[in-house]
């Protein structure tokens, strides 16, 4: 294998190269004749100056699968000396060549990229992969090929593929002898594509189905683009017919047909997949031959992807598929029989448990995982306490499988490697495992205790047997040593069936985590009878305003039994039969959980801003870096093909076709019931206003959620959650759960949540009895429809009561408000109304609040009834399987009568619901009788109010009347007075007065036109708006010039103003002097004439 061509262009012109493209062709054929374009430019390649001339930085890399040596073997004549030396050596590499299979190619194309890149140093250089026919299957094996330690991913560093007419699902064509020799020459092989390689490319292929699921999560992120074959090849076939004889004909047919050349499935879809027809042949599809137009569109849309392409974004977005896949853990339970040898009676069920990350689950399936898990404490006797799994680091509160020791025994048994098909985990005898225990030993008398079933529980005998002390004692009397009680592990002969518990519904990795499953149990039909479209894909509610709350699975329940046994039970109407000759389970079923307002508003906030963008890239670093898995998933898988089902709250499952439930989901009772007292200054606010201002308030983008108030974190609203239930067949039960994020405040995590439930149930001493998955199945349903209903530890988790105390205080409110109205108006009659205590007759505020806080009741108890509806029919329609399931195969008998008992109480529940309806119905109708009353009492007081209204009018138009006689009176009165003083020529007799005639005329007309003036200003918007406007053309200069004139009079008033005052005060002055002079003189003359 080697690199033939690599282009010297980014070289030559100084471009930094920002991206690698990697065209791979078929296994065996040249990489230049692939890609070389046809007709007129026949020496020109396709991944050559056509590309470069769109992506200047690309460097473009030719891969051929054979190595140098291998490519230039050739066969020389006969004639030749050399031939018999060439053709032994040719023979033997076409033999060595024929025991390769898509895997060995894969490793070879992994050794040559990771070699030239890394003497490039361009490790993290970018990649694109540009493949045809079967060299795309070689692509997606290296894709998904796990990485060692210390060697660089080129799946992370992948883009985007190309896939030129790629058999995804096989070809009948490629896999068939008798076209070998056709496909070789069509092709342009070096060699016939051998068996092997042939039993790879086959239908239905197992091997190719599993590398689909593989390559399905692999390619999250990734461009791809699928160009599909329309125009059949022909094919020169050695044909023989009736007659006799060999003959060759040519025959039409499509190498890879277009539903084989298309990657997404409806099993495993690809979010980002362009499929583009190429009018060309299977040869031609890497060349576009005769189709240019579609070559151009190709060139352009892979330019516009390169250009807007971010590294940065690429990473961000590759490590948050990494966190995903590296850090959700899936749970494994192992079932299988404990007991003690000598032991006759049936055995109590324990259980095994290892939490492997979704990754590696997917990788190694169960299995292995469990048997990993008991490699691990057989090979490391040394070890006092066991390492903790992932499941007991992310769950410390919640009980895990007891911690074993093992010392180290005188034959250890080799390590157990896990079974081929997967039905069980095997593990040495009990026997040979001589020091494993799991207490210290005892020095108190011990009592041997054998367990036994009673209603479904396992409990201890009545009358235990103390061992007697002196077993363990000497001869000396002394006490010795006890021999420790063994732990039993898990066995072959042992195992009764596994749990696989997946968090999170998301519908993606439905099909991944079956197809694991069914992989293991090497029956790939096992997860596609489970999946097919009418039990799957149908059952899926999607509406048109596309908003997350409104996809969810319907809730049902199909029961998939054996072809025999559906035909002997033909009236039975069932569309589809089971892949085995064991009886499968589908379950649909919904139900009530709960989680902190904190959080509702942080998944909206997440949802919000994650819907503005149509793909996860860019990722939001916050969300990326935060410890929210929800919020992760959200981002990552909101807008796929097969997104994930978010959790809903109440008024979302009742009510899923609204866009948007925002203001009902700040609205719900159990909200109101259990957040903190509201600050003094909201007290006045409405329910309504209080509402709409938190909401306001958290509309926050996503990140920044630490700007939510603290005051409503502890408050809890009611979820409906999913849960997905498979029994794939007699030993596997697979269940999908959202499970509620963990919060910081004093209620732990494990209240209400269904695995935590039924993890401890089936592994406590007083686990319920389960002999098979039907059995365990039963007990799945049982919590879920319990887990929030049954919690007692939490007061505000009681939400039967809180309802129940909810509708009570609203009654006795309703009660107090008959009786203030009683008394308000018991000795009041409508004489004696006071207009200033009006409202306190008439106020209808709180009770109108009441009223509207009843219908909130009414609406979300209508709900749950809605729920448990659904829930009693799912279950009526799985009891009625296990009744088939109980009289053919004698399973699933406890789990019948779990499922009676959860009917009764989903009855009991639902008569609940009546109850407190009824009871909110009552109270609603009394305040409706009360608003009623009041409104009538407020009539009776407007009706009094005017009235009197009515009679100050009367007094008012009795003064208007007399006015209007007085002035009717006066008003002839007046204008004849005044007509007769007209100084007119026929009443004065002078000539040179105006006549009466001239004078009316003048009268009327200047009359007539101020009035139409007058009445088109007053009822004409065109007139007074004509007006105006000629009042700011015309009368704003004059006004103007009037203020000026206005100014300077002023300004010349005062001055004028201040020269009299000025000639005031000196005329004052004069005066002064005057009459000192006068003073003076008299003074002299008084002297003079001696006057006194």
């Amino acid at each position: 294998m080697a690199f033939v061509w690599i282009s010297p262009l980014c070289a030559t012109s100084g471009t930094a190269i920002t991206i690698d493209i990697i065209g791979v062709p078929a296994i065996g054929a040249d990489p230049r004749k692939t890609w070389t374009s046809t007709g007129a430019d026949r020496s020109s390649l396709f991944l050559g100056d056509a590309l470069h001339e769109e992506i200047p930085s690309a460097r473009i890399l030719l891969y051929d699968h054979l190595k140098p040596e291998e490519r230039r073997l050739e066969v020389k004549e006969l004639s030749d000396p050399g031939h018999k030396a060439t053709a032994k050596a040719f023979a033997s590499v076409e033999e060595e060549i024929a025991q390769y299979g898509t895997e060995e190619w894969a490793d070879r194309l992994l050794e040559a990229v990771r070699g030239e890149r890394s003497s490039q140093k361009a490790e993290k250089t970018p990649i694109l992969f540009v493949c045809h026919s079967t060299g795309g299957i070689i692509v997606k094996r290296a894709i998904t090929k796990r990485v060692m330690e210390g060697v660089v991913d080129i799946g992370a560093e992948c883009l985007g593929v190309a896939f030129f007419a790629t058999p995804h699902r096989g070809s009948s064509v490629l896999s068939e002898p008798e076209y070998v020799q056709a496909v070789q020459k069509s092709l342009g092989l070096k060699w016939e594509m051998s068996e092997h390689l042939r039993q790879e490319f086959s239908l239905q292929n197992r091997d190719l189905e599993i590398l689909d699921y593989r390559f399905g999560p692999a390619a999250l992120g990734m461009k791809i683009w699928s160009l599909v074959e329309t125009h059949d090849t022909q094919l020169e076939v050695l044909s023989t017919s009736d007659v006799g004889g060999e003959s060759l004909t040519m025959v039409d047919l499509s190498l890879v047909d277009v539903r084989s050349a298309v990657l997404s499935t409806t099993d495993v879809p690809v979010e980002e997949e362009d499929v583009i027809r190429v009018s060309t042949t299977h040869v031609g599809v890497p060349r576009f031959a005769n189709d240019d137009k579609v070559r151009r569109r190709y060139l352009k849309d892979l330019a516009s992807f390169v250009q807007h392409f971010s590294a940065q974004e690429r990473e961000a977005h590759h490590q948050l598929a990494s966190s995903i896949m590296n850090d959700i853990h899936i749970d494994v339970h192992q079932f299988y029989e404990f007991s003690q040898p000598g032991e006759q009676d049936k055995a109590p069920l324990k259980v095994w448990s290892e939490s492997p990350t979704l990754r590696t689950f997917l990788e190694e399936g169960p299995a292995q995982c469990l048997g990993r898990r008991m490699r691990t404490q057989v090979e490391e006797p040394d070890k006092s306490v066991r390492p903790k799994s992932s499941m007991e680091i992310r769950r410390s509160t919640e009980p895990v499988a007891p911690t074993i020791v093992v010392a180290p025994p005188t034959e250890l048994p080799e390590a157990i490697p896990p079974r081929d098909d997967g039905t069980s985990l095997s593990a040495p005898p009990p026997e040979k495992l001589a020091n494993i225990h799991t207490r210290r030993p005892s020095l108190t008398p011990r009592y041997t205790t054998e367990p036994i079933a009673s209603n479904g529980h396992l409990a201890p005998q009545a009358a235990p047997q103390p061992v007697k002390d002196d077993e363990y004692r000497d001869i000396d009397g002394v006490r010795r040593p006890q021999k420790p009680p063994t732990f039993q592990l898990p066995s072959m002969n042992r195992d009764r069936f596994r749990w696989i518990h997946v968090p999170y519904t998301h519908a993606g990795w439905v099909p991944l985590v079956l197809m694991t499953v069914s992989k293991e149990r090497d029956n790939l039909n096992l997860h596609k009878k489970l999946l097919v479209d009418k039990i799957w894909m149908s059952q899926h509610n999607r509406s048109r305003h596309a908003s997350p709350h409104a996809r969810f699975v319907r809730p049902s329940c199909q029961g998939l039994f054996p072809k025999e046994l559906s035909q002997s039970h033909s009236n039975m109407q069932r569309s589809h039969s089971s892949a085995t000759s064991e009886v499968q389970l589908v379950l649909y079923l919904p139900y009530l959980h709960w989680d902190t307002f904190k959080h509702l508003n942080m998944r909206a906030g997440v949802i919000q801003k994650r819907r503005m963008q149509d793909h996860a890239r860019p990722v939001d670093r916050a969300i990326a870096s935060g410890n929210s898995m929800e919020s992760k998933l959200i981002w990552q898988y909101l807008t796929s093909n097969r997104p994930i089902h978010c959790r809903r709250t109440l008024d979302q499952y009742g009510y899923p076709s609204l866009r948007d439930t925002s203001v009902r989901d700040g609205d719900q009772i159990l909200y109101k019931r259990t957040r903190p007292p509201r600050p003094e200054k909201e007290l006045y606010e409405s329910p309504l206003e209080h509402i709409t201002g938190i909401l306001q308030a958290n509309r926050f983008p996503a990140g920044q959620h630490a700007s939510i108030g603290t005051n409503d974190d502890a408050s809890k609203v009611l979820m409906v959650d999913q849960l997905w239930l498979w029994v794939v067949d007699q030993q596997t039960v697979v269940t999908f759960a959202a499970p509620k994020e963990k919060d910081d405040i004093d209620t732990p995590l494990e209240l209400g949540d269904l695995r935590s439930n039924i993890y401890r149930d089936v592994n406590g001493d007083y686990a319920r009895q389960c002999d098979d998955c039907f059995d365990f199945a039963a007990l799945v349903v049982f919590h879920a429809v319990k887990a929030l209903l049954d919690i007692t530890d939490d007061d505000s988790l009681q939400v039967f009561r809180i309802f129940e105390e909810y509708i009570s205080v609203l009654t006795e409110q309703q009660t107090k408000s008959f009786k203030e109205f009683r008394d308000n108006h018991r000795n009041t009659n409508s004489r004696d109304l006071d207009v200033h205590r009006l409202p306190k007759y008439v106020d209808n505020k709180k009770d109108l609040d009441a009223l509207l806080e009843l219908r909130d009741i009414e609406d979300e108890l209508g709900s749950i009834g809605k729920l448990f509806k659904d829930q009693h029919r799912s279950i009526t329609d799985m009891l009625k399987h296990y009744h088939e399931i109980n009289a053919k195969y004698e399973q699933g008998l406890n789990g019948t009568e779990l499922l009676k008992e959860i009917k009764e109480t989903i009855d009991g529940y639902q008569e609940q619901i009546d109850a407190m309806l009824k009871s909110a119905q009552t109270a609603h109708k009394a305040f409706i009788d009360l608003l009623d009353m009041k409104q009538k009492q407020a009539n009776v007081v407007e009706a009094h109010l005017t009235r009197e209204q009515t009679e100050v009018a009367a007094d008012q138009s009795r003064s208007v009347m007399i006015f209007t006689i007085f002035t009717i009176i006066f008003l002839p009165l007046s204008f004849f007075a005044s007509v007769f003083g007209i100084n007119a020529r026929e009443w004065s007799g002078t000539d040179s007065n105006l006549s009466l005639r001239t004078i009316f005329v003048y009268m009327g007309t200047i009359s007539l036109g101020f009035i139409i003036v007058a009445l088109l200003a007053a009822f004409n918007r065109f007139t007074r708006r004509i007006m105006q406007y000629l009042w700011r053309i015309i009368a704003n200069p004059f006004l103007g010039c009037f203020s000026h004139v206005l100014s300077w009079i002023a300004r010349l008033s005062y001055e004028r103003l201040n020269a009299r005052q000025e000639a005031r005060a000196s005329r004052k002055l004069s005066t002064t002097a005057v009459l000192e002079t006068d003073i003076a003189e008299f003074k002299a003359f008084n002297t003079k004439h001696d006057i006194v």
